[in-house]
């Protein structure tokens, strides 16, 4: 029984932008759910985060020279304990989603 295989150009570029579309949705939903979960007083450290590419990915940030004690409030927060660790819940619950999601396009 013969086989025909049709090898597509540039298959490795076209893995590799999908791949970089999905972590950049993901990305995206990590930072949008840690501003739902951050602590809130006036409003300016949920303001400050961001989501920039970096040579291997993307990086998920939160302060500037406006908000100075972002990490601070990431890892102690004594006014509010429910806002612990915002940044690493968010990535949390966004990894146990369904990832498909974000990669769906590669299969």
């Amino acid at each position: 029984m013969p086989l025909k295989v049709n090898i597509v150009p540039n298959w490795d570029g076209k893995i590799t932008s999908e791949m970089n579309k999905g972590l950049a949705e993901m990305s995206v939903d990590i930072q949008t759910k840690a501003v739902i979960l951050a602590p809130i007083e006036t409003g300016a450290l949920r303001a400050s985060g961001k989501v920039t590419p970096v040579t291997d990915g993307y990086k998920i940030s939160f302060g500037s020279s406006a908000v100075p004690y972002a990490k601070r409030r990431h890892f102690q927060n004594a006014k509010n304990p429910g806002t612990l660790r915002y940044l690493y819940r968010a990535g949390d619950g966004v990894i146990r989603s369904n990832l498909s999601k974000y990669f769906r396009k590669l299969i």
